[in-house]
């Protein structure tokens, strides 16, 4: 059996004032085509298929279509579950009339699990749709109060599966959240990005990797970055496009996992190309000005600029914006040394006015002053102390 395994699509993301549905759909386009091309069995969408609860319209719209276009035109199941950024309720709502179109979408948590089972050549495959819930509504689930984080609540739903899986069928877990290795007292730390929601704070939200030991293959969704945990068996498709400029460097597409008689995967990775590419660039205003070129197919990027001019710049947002319209982020580098001993504040009165400013440029500025600036701040004392005169 051949699936996409995706996640993190994020419908209807606002990054930094930009929206990106022109984008995604820019990206689902391409999904068409490689299920055209590869054709898989089903498609997995590990969570936040929308980036918020109450999603804008074009949002909507646009999930609407690609799930019509993948289960209707393209007579491909989807399987989707919903993540920490989804309304639990509002993507679980008329999800068994829709079973029967081969849309299967599982937004609320259940004590048991509900299995959905497809058919191959070599017999059943058993997928077990296991939506983000948090910790409290786990506990109340299970009225137990010893569930106190997400490893311990995510034991209880594994441990309830365990009691019905067939282990001589090929079974499927898909899961949203914080997957990882865990000891005692320490976890495996992977990728992430700034544009993922914390699930928690003080290391309460990871799980560990050994729950999933019962099964085949996990589908993993919430970490934007692709990567495996541990082994192949338990993976991370990483998000639908970029949406963070720490994602710069990463790949996004889908991860196609193709499941043999024997419940072996083997993992494949579809790149997908984005409308515009995330990127950072650096330098002072005049060198970035002068090293534009509007011949260039990535004008359009979406981009961070970091200058390193040192002094004050006159209207800089504007002034890239003319060349690059899609600039998100714009900082200056930061040269300032944090210290406590400020040289400036040291002796101050046994100081002369030269040397305070010497002082004060190394403290703002985290270097010493030259040669050329000591002499021109020298004249101006000098010019200054004969009017005081």
């Amino acid at each position: 059996m051949r699936i996409f395994h995706m996640g993190d699509w994020h419908i209807g993301k606002l990054v930094n004032g930009f929206y990106m549905t022109e984008d995604q759909e820019h990206i689902i386009n391409q999904l068409y085509l490689a299920i055209e091309e590869k054709k898989p069995d089903v498609l997995i969408v590990a969570g936040d298929l929308y980036d918020r609860s109450i999603p804008p319209v074009p949002a909507v719209e646009l999930l609407n279509n690609a799930l019509i276009k993948i289960v209707k035109d393209l007579n491909t199941k989807v399987i989707a579950i919903a993540g920490n950024h989804d309304s639990n309720e509002r993507i679980e709502f008329a999800s068994s009339l829709l079973d029967s179109s081969g849309l299967y979408i599982s937004g609320s948590l259940k004590k048991n699990i509900e299995k959905v089972t497809l058919e191959d050549e070599f017999g059943k495959v058993n997928f077990y749709p296991i939506p983000y819930a948090d910790v409290p509504y786990i506990r109340d689930l299970f009225q137990d109060e010893e569930i106190k984080n997400y490893d311990i609540a995510m034991e209880r739903v594994v441990s309830n599966i365990s009691k019905e899986i067939n282990r001589e069928e090929r079974n499927i877990a898909i899961v949203h959240g914080y997957v990882t290795k865990v000891s005692e007292d320490s976890y495996e730390e992977l990728e992430v990005s700034d544009s993922e929601k914390p699930l928690s704070i003080g290391g309460t939200e990871y799980i560990s990797s050994k729950h999933f030991d019962i099964f085949n293959y996990t589908a993993l969704g919430h970490l934007h970055g692709p990567q495996k945990v541990g082994s192949d068996k338990i993976r991370y498709s990483g998000s639908l496009m970029k949406y963070s400029f720490s994602e710069v460097k990463q790949k996004k597409g889908i991860t196609i996992v193709d499941i043999d008689e024997k419940g072996e995967v083997n993992i494949e990775f579809c790149p997908l190309k984005p409308r515009r590419d995330f990127r950072v660039i650096e330098g002072e205003l005049s060198d970035i000005i002068k090293a534009f070129d509007k011949d260039a197919l990535d004008n359009e990027d979406y981009i961070k600029v970091t200058l390193k001019d040192k002094g004050e710049v006159l209207d800089p947002m504007a002034k890239l914006r003319a060349l690059y319209p899609n600039v998100m982020e714009l900082i200056r580098e930061e040269k300032t040394l944090r210290n406590n001993n400020k040289n400036v504040a040291l002796n101050i009165k046994e100081k002369s006015k030269l040397t305070l400013f010497e002082n004060f440029y190394e403290d703002i500025l985290g270097e010493k002053s030259s040669e050329e600036e000591i002499n021109i701040m020298e004249s101006i004392i000098q010019a200054a102390e004969k009017v005081g005169e």
